[in-house]
Parts: C-alpha cells; sequence; structure tokens
C-alpha cells in the first residue's frame, strides 16, 4: 500500500484501460459516461493517495522497530563477548596477585631488611589498588619484584579497561530498550488509533475499484496483469524476493505495518528469515493459500510461541509465529480455505514483551524459506 497501489489496479494503468475503452468504443459512449468514469478515476486516486498516506506513516514505525532491534541484537552479542573478556582477565589477575602473595612471604621468611615494611603496607590495605600505591612510595624496593609488581598493574588496568566497556555498552543497551520500547508503544498506539480510518479507507477503496471495474470490465483485466508484471519489477528492484505465482491472501486481516527485514541479525548470531507483520493485538490471521493445517503448536513454547505450519494446495508451506492463539478448528489435518480465520497476533515466544507481530514464512516446495517481502508488498 505504502507505494500508491491497492487491490488490482495502478492509477496509471486504470487511467490507460479508460483511454483505450474510450478510443475503441466512443460510438457507444455518451459524454455522461466518460464522465462517470472520469469521477469515479479521481474518487479512487484520492481515497488510493489517503490510505497510501496512512500505510506509508506505519510502515515507516515497523522499520525504525525493526533497525533499533538489529542494533539491540548487535549489542546484546558484544556485550557477551565483553563478558567473557572481563571472566580471562579476572583470572590473569588472580594468578598474579598469588605470584605477588608468594614473593612477598618469602621476603617475610627470608628476613630481608625490606619484609617489615612490605608487610605493614600489605596488612595496612583492603585492596590490591592500595597495596600497589603504597609501593610507590617505598624508597627500596628489590629490582626482582618490580616485574610482579608491573604485571600485576598490567592486569588491573586491562580489567579496569574491560568494566569501563562493559558498562558503556551495558548503557548503550539500555538506551536502545528505552527506545525499542517508545517505537513499540508508538506503533501500537497509531495502529489502533488507525484501525477505523484503516478500515473505512479499505472498503471506499473496495468500493470505488469494483464501480471502475464495472465501467471498465475489459480493460480490468489487461490492467491487472500489467500490475503484476510492476510490482515484480519493483518487488525484485527493493531486493525484497519475487512474487509468489498463483492466487494469495494477505496474511493479517486489518490494520497493519512490515518492513523488509529479511537477513537482519538477531540475538545469538542468527538473521531474520521472514517477514514481521506489525498489528494490534488479536488481529485476525488468515490461510493465505487454501490448503491443509500440518501442524500447530497451541502452546506459549520455543522460540516461535504458538504457531502455525499451513501446507498449501500449491505446494508451498507457509509458518506463522508468534500468535496470540489459535481460531476455532484449527488443529492439525484440518482443511481451510484462502481467506480463512486461523489464528489471531500476538507476542509469544521470543517475542514475549516485544511489538505485536506475526512471524511469516514462505517455504517453496517445502524447502528452505525465501524472502516473503514482495509476495506480501504485491497482495497487500
Amino acid at each position: 500500500m505504502g507505494t500508491g497501489r491497492l487491490g488490482g489496479w495502478t492509477s496509471s494503468s486504470l487511467a490507460l484501460s479508460v483511454l483505450l475503452i474510450l478510443l475503441v468504443f466512443t460510438p457507444f459512449w455518451s459524454p455522461a459516461d466518460a464522465s462517470v468514469i472520469s469521477q469515479k478515476q479521481a474518487e479512487l486516486e484520492e481515497a488510493q493517495g489517503r490510505l497510501a498516506e496512512l500505510q506509508g506513516s506505519l510502515d515507516a514505525l515497523a522499520e525504525k522497530y525493526g533497525n533499533a532491534e538489529a542494533r539491540l541484537a548487535e549489542i546484546e552479542d558484544a556485550i557477551a563477548k565483553v563478558e567473557k573478556d572481563v571472566n580471562r582477565s579476572e583470572k590473569d589477575l588472580a594468578v598474579a596477585r598469588a605470584q605477588l602473595s608468594r614473593r612477598v612471604v618469602s621476603l617475610y621468611k627470608n628476613g630481608t631488611d625490606t619484609s617489615e615494611r612490605y608487610l605493614e603496607v600489605l596488612f595496612s590495605q583492603s585492596d590490591i589498588v592500595g597495596v600497589l600505591e603504597r609501593f610507590v612510595l617505598l624508597n627500596r624496593v628489590a629490582e626482582q619484584d618490580r616485574r610482579v609488581f608491573t604485571q600485576v598493574q598490567a592486569h588491573l588496568d586491562k580489567s579496569r579497561e574491560l568494566s569501563s566497556e562493559l558498562d558503556a555498552k551495558r548503557a548503550e543497551q539500555n538506551e536502545k530498550m528505552s527506545e525499542l520500547r517508545a517505537v513499540q508503544s508508538e506503533m501500537d498506539s497509531r495502529l489502533r488509533a488507525s484501525a477505523d480510518e484503516y478500515r473505512q479507507l479499505k472498503r471506499q477503496v473496495a468500493k470505488l475499484k469494483e464501480e471502475a471495474r464495472k465501467a471498465a470490465e475489459a480493460a480490468a483485466r489487461a490492467a491487472a496483469a500489467a500490475k503484476a508484471a510492476a510490482a515484480a519489477k519493483a518487488a525484485a528492484n527493493r531486493g525484497g524476493g519475487t512474487v509468489q505465482s498463483g492466487s494469495f491472501v494477505f496474511p493479517v486481516d486489518g490494520p497493519h505495518s512490515f518492513a523488509n527485514t529479511w537477513g537482519a541479525p538477531r540475538s545469538g548470531g542468527r538473521t531474520h528469515k521472514g517477514t514481521d507483520i506489525m498489528a494490534p493485538r488479536g488481529t485476525p490471521v488468515v490461510a493465505c493459500v487454501s490448503g491443509t493445517i500440518a501442524r500447530v503448536n497451541p502452546s506459549d513454547t520455543g522460540l516461535g510461541g504458538i504457531t502455525i505450519w499451513l501446507s498449501g494446495n500449491n505446494g508451498s508451506s507457509y509458518y506463522y509465529a508468534h500468535l496470540n492463539g489459535l481460531a476455532a478448528g484449527v488443529r492439525g489435518g484440518a482443511s481451510v480455505k484462502a481467506g480463512r480465520v486461523i489464528g489471531y497476533v500476538g507476542d509469544t515466544g521470543n517475542a514475549a514483551g516485544g511489538a505485536y507481530h506475526l512471524h511469516f514464512e514462505i517455504h517453496p516446495g517445502g524447502g528452505a524459506a525465501v524472502n516473503p517481502y514482495a509476495t506480501l508488498r504485491a497482495a497487500d
């Protein structure tokens, strides 16, 4: 919708179709007929423009959320790496401190003239940093001990550096989490606030499109073919994959937004293998094609939480994840027709606490997942 196209026709295709009909069938058309078609075209373009503007604002929020989510995953992986480095540095420091303690004990047992001053410094301080600072003030530090002190100081500096880096990463993580929650709140608020306007515009566009189709039925088939070719080319240029052939119903029946996040980073070194369609919690989720429910997970377990696998009659499989619940009668082995409600948008699985959305995947021939963005955009 954000590209200024809705349903079956683009505005330019509709204008061309009307022009061709007028040229071919001019003897059979009165000025009144041409005026009606022109009026319906203008009304349709206006409604499309308003809906595209609304959809564009929602899609911008979805893209912003996706970018913040990807950055948060990168920060989490960076924190895990720094924590490992901190643990390793602390172990090295412990070894150096033990070596230093053994050296002081040795001085005491050997009765060197500096042993009493070493022991005074060692036991009058509560931490190793204080010990080192006091040792600097001693005028007679044995040359053979300097190497041990330097080693301990190096480990201390490394520990301080890693701790500072860890604090900075955690601060960035908290900042990004706040940003993510703010975008999530704004997106949820916008989606809910736009629900009535969205549905009204969708009904208006559908009505105007039907009226235009009846007025120029012969041109509709050519316009639909042109639209499909243009959508496929535009999708390929955007890097959103290719449009699935055959009939396809958009899987979320309500106000929504989505962006092309295929391949975006996810925690644990994973990458995103689908499209997240943002929508209010409880928004109906429908079968995108006719087929059979291959299997379901009705419980909030695993990464996907409540999930559905739909085996299409066209040979492809479709994965729905993070659902709030399943629709009545949806179970393994059940046959469904395209457009039937099979579940509801939620945040189960590893989406808990995030924005409500449907994670959607397409598996051609039941094989590996492919980018569904172009197919979703063409069907939206």
